[in-house]
């Protein structure tokens, strides 16, 4: 069925609009057929399901018996068997793009909207025409060509900022005049901090979606009140966009993030294979199996539960409500990945130091960490080797101190989030 030219302005295409019996039956629709073809053209897949009857895949219930496979063991998966752990349909020289993400996790990358990026750009307010300056990073990771796809593909031209050399961004900014901010929100504000310490006019930008780090509600009313009006999705470099923000006819907010189309999303009790009712906060578990990389119950790690009541956008999937913290104890800090092996590895490097912890907390609404160190061999070269090793084999700058061995709690924590979302 063709969209009328109302529907068209409110919505991205009719799947955002069945009635979620309809959607059920599609998604779910020769599943077992679909999962069958992935084993055949994927030896890992084959691997992780060899003991799953395939056949009686059905239904999302069935999905139950399905083991889940966490992102964090795609590092291990991968080094038995470079570059993707054997779980594409295609042979890895097939990609246009190879990714690597800190852990070290690889990924695959294909043109067009390979990563179902384009609705949340819509929904976020862009339109064909307009110029879109997008600051995510352009090196290693997927993300600054994820959206630039995406934005290719809404008839959009693309100003491809990434990170860093924030005076050169902002006479960019100012000269070409985008309209459309991608990108972090803290580095947006940043920008838009330079910007005026630097008496530069960068008001042409009105919109923006932001993602790769929280968005408390003090950070969204500090940059509309700069005049930038943004939107937040969520999303992972194996998967790309899982769900998004809204708003309804009025322009409101809604409550929590649309689900993306061709995603499947549970809510699942952590350290179990167990789908929770809506309303339960669980671990978000994925599967999309609409492209060459597929994903069949991929454990993000993340907490969220389901809301179950239709969204005032008149979008009829069902919402998460949003990001809600970790299952496990790696998350992102300053918009990349960390995780307990990675700190680890500098209590492995350094004999000297027993323990460590990772402490994560906000200044000026931007990300800040201190790695603190037990040892008894406290001097300041020793905390410059730390944060020197960190960064070359993280890419990540971080605090380091050094405290008396016994002084860190025994909570076994290796990272510490303090981070107060409001």
């Amino acid at each position: 069925m063709a969209l009328d030219n109302k529907t068209k302005r409110n919505y991205y295409d009719q799947r955002e609009i069945l009635d979620r019996e309809s959607r059920e039956r599609i998604i779910f629709e020769n599943l077992n057929k679909k999962l069958m073809k992935i084993i055949n053209d994927s030896e890992g897949w084959k691997n992780i399901l060899k003991n799953v009857n395939i056949e009686e895949i059905n239904n999302r219930d069935d999905l139950s018996s399905i083991p889940i496979t966490k992102k964090s063991s795609l590092v291990n998966l991968q080094k038995n068997n470079f570059p993707y752990g054997n779980l594409t349909t295609k042979p890895h020289s097939d990609f246009p793009f190879m990714f690597a993400s800190p852990g070290p996790i690889y990924e695959p990358g294909d043109n067009n909207d390979f990563w179902n990026m384009s609705r949340s750009l819509f929904a976020a307010g862009l339109k064909k025409g307009d110029i879109v300056y997008n600051t995510f990073s352009y090196h290693l990771g997927p993300a600054g060509i994820m959206m630039h796809n995406a934005s290719n593909n809404l008839g959009n031209t693309v100003i491809p900022g990434g990170i860093g050399n924030t005076d050169l961004q902002i006479e960019t900014i100012s000269n070409l005049r985008p309209s459309f901010y991608i990108g972090t929100p803290s580095f947006l504000k940043i920008i838009l901090e330079k910007a005026k310490q630097n008496n530069m006019n960068i008001s042409s930008l009105k919109k923006g979606l932001v993602g790769a780090e929280p968005l408390p509600t003090s950070l969204r009313s500090l940059l509309a009140n700069e005049g930038v009006d943004v939107m937040q999705m969520y999303g992972i470099a194996e998967a790309g966009c899982i769900a998004y923000e809204t708003k309804d006819a009025e322009n409101n907010l809604i409550e929590g993030m649309m689900v993306e189309e061709d995603i499947i999303l549970e809510i699942v009790r952590p350290g179990t294979i167990e789908a929770l009712p809506p309303g339960e906060v669980g671990e978000i578990v994925i599967t999309k199996i609409s492209n060459d990389y597929p994903i069949i119950r991929l454990g993000t790690g993340d907490l969220s539960k389901i809301i179950q009541e239709q969204s005032p956008c008149g979008r009829t999937n069902f919402r998460i409500k949003g990001w809600m913290g970790r299952a496990e104890q790696s998350t992102k800090f300053k918009g990349i990945f960390v995780t307990p092996n990675q700190f680890n590895e500098v209590r492995k490097k350094f004999k000297e130091i027993s323990k460590v912890k990772f402490i994560i907390t906000t200044k000026d609404f931007l990300d800040d960490g201190e790695l603190i160190c037990e040892t008894n061999y406290e001097n300041d070269d020793l905390k410059k080797k730390v944060a020197e090793f960190f960064k070359t084999n993280f890419k990540l700058s971080i605090n380091v101190s050094l405290i008396k061995e016994g002084m860190i709690f025994n909570d076994g924590l290796v990272i510490d989030d303090k981070r107060v979302l409001d």
